[in-house]
């Protein structure tokens, strides 16, 4: 268990329901042991209340099982300290960007160690630990600023990469991101909040709006929020992404967010071909 934040509502009706469908993996009909992130408040009641034994995992809180001594950035990603089970002592090189990955490091340190690899081993991989397509995945065709891909398609998870990219971006952050139509309508203004508080340029677009019109997804992410340009509504999604690559200087970062490593995009039961990242690349490509 990572986390768990504010999506499938549209399913689960309440985060109470969708925390209660998780807690059931967490059962003997399920499994035998559990990893748990405690670094969340669902995370440190399912360590709590899980009926099978559990491990636990934080970044810094010395009271889990496994926890960083130290977590320093670099230019290429994060110098690691992780300490363990028994005074375990992981050191490595993390090439990965975003302390949600600092998250899923330590539990993939934690599960393969606790699995019977050696400690040293699994230190010495870490160097080689690869980011899902799509997850803050950079776009670097020798452009003098940033460029990132990333599947954030809730609040918090838009919140938490927003912050992750404004710590090692000098200039602004430019940020583009829509959302899905026909699914969970009351994240949409929390969504539009959080890119436009979390950005310095904010490009609200399309998503895939499947049977919905997305001017009208536009409208309830918008609702309520005051900004003026270079900040601005571009419906089109190919279009709000060469504009955002027009705005960008040496020194910013882009950050496309919802898609991630999604190849399509779906509008009126068709799914037409549409990649983020080779749109953006294109986009960067012709501004040059």
């Amino acid at each position: 268990f990572t986390n768990l934040s504010q999506d499938h509502l549209d399913f689960h009706g309440s985060m109470e329901s969708y925390f209660e469908a998780k807690k059931l993996l967490f059962t003997f009909e399920y499994a035998e042991k559990g990893f748990i992130n405690i670094d969340n408040e669902y995370g440190y009641r399912l360590s709590a209340e899980a009926e099978i034994p559990v491990i636990t995992l934080s970044k810094f809180n010395r009271k889990a099982n496994w926890y960083f001594d130290s977590a320093v950035a670099t230019s290429s990603g994060y110098e690691v300290s992780i300490r363990g089970s028994g005074g375990i002592l992981v050191e490595g090189k993390l090439p990965l960007f975003g302390e949600y990955n600092l998250e899923n490091a330590i539990m993939a340190v934690a599960l393969a160690i606790e699995s019977g690899l050696d400690p040293i081993f699994v230190g010495s991989q870490m160097a080689a630990m690869k980011g899902a397509p799509g997850r803050l995945e950079q776009i670097d065709i020798g452009q003098p600023f940033a460029a990132f891909v990333d599947y954030a398609h809730t609040p918090d998870a838009v919140m938490r990469v927003l912050e992750n990219v404004t710590a090692f971006t000098s200039g602004r952050v430019i940020a583009l991101l829509g959302c899905g139509g026909d699914r969970d309508a009351n994240k949409r203004p929390l969504m539009g909040r959080a890119l436009l508080n979390g950005s310095n340029v904010a490009v609200f677009t399309s998503d895939n709006p499947r049977s919905e019109d997305p001017l009208s997804i536009l409208n309830s992410m918008t609702e309520g929020l005051n900004f003026e340009s270079p900040t601005k509504v571009i419906e089109n999604r190919k279009t709000a992404i060469e504009y955002a690559v027009s705005l960008a200087e040496p020194g910013d970062s882009i950050l496309l967010l919802g898609k991630g490593h999604e190849v399509g995009q779906e509008l009126n039961g068709v799914t037409h071909k549409f990649d983020d990242r080779i749109e953006l690349a294109k986009a960067i490509e012709g501004r040059s």
